[in-house]
């Protein structure tokens, strides 16, 4: 079962919202990686911009996440047929597919990353620098575009046995 076959289970203002996320998240991380990356002891006002440009997508990022998970319905069967005595038996065994946990397991390394940078800047003597607000601005990013993305597809995945 891969992401692209459930696609189409997801509703149109899902599919939108989880668009718009994972848009946003791109730009943000972007805009993050640029100011982690480039950005100096002090911050210019181009890579001030940039780091409002990562917090405001940081905040819709979510937001779209959020919305898209809380509007999909759950998986209730797919069609009548073959499909559908597919996913009553791959629901009864419980389990999600492969590619839907891998979001998972992301989502949470990812936290770790932003965990480890969070604690870095705190450490560091003059506080947070730039650098670390923006690696932890990435790495939540990418937490949550996995996070929200499992929790999208789980919804409408049918659950599989892993033998």
């Amino acid at each position: 079962m891969t992401i692209g076959d459930l696609w189409p289970h997801l509703r149109p203002l899902c599919r939108a919202l989880a668009l718009l996320g994972w848009v946003t998240s791109a730009a943000g991380m972007a805009a993050g990686l640029s100011i982690a990356i480039a950005g100096g002891t002090s911050l210019s006002p181009t890579v001030q911009s940039l780091q409002l440009v990562s917090t405001i997508s940081m905040g819709v990022a979510v937001i779209s996440f959020i919305a898209a998970s809380l509007l999909q319905p759950r998986h209730r069967g797919w069609r009548a047929g073959e499909q559908e005595r597919g996913a009553v038996a791959h629901e009864q065994a419980g389990e999600m597919p492969p590619t839907i946990r891998s979001f998972l397991l992301a989502a949470l390394a990812l936290l770790a990353g932003a965990v480890v940078f969070a604690g870095a800047g705190l450490v560091l003597r003059n506080g947070p620098s730039a650098q670390s607000v923006a690696f932890c601005q990435v790495f939540l990013l990418g937490a949550a575009a996995s996070g929200f993305t499992f929790m999208l597809f789980s919804k409408v995945a049918p659950r599989h046995s892993g033998n």
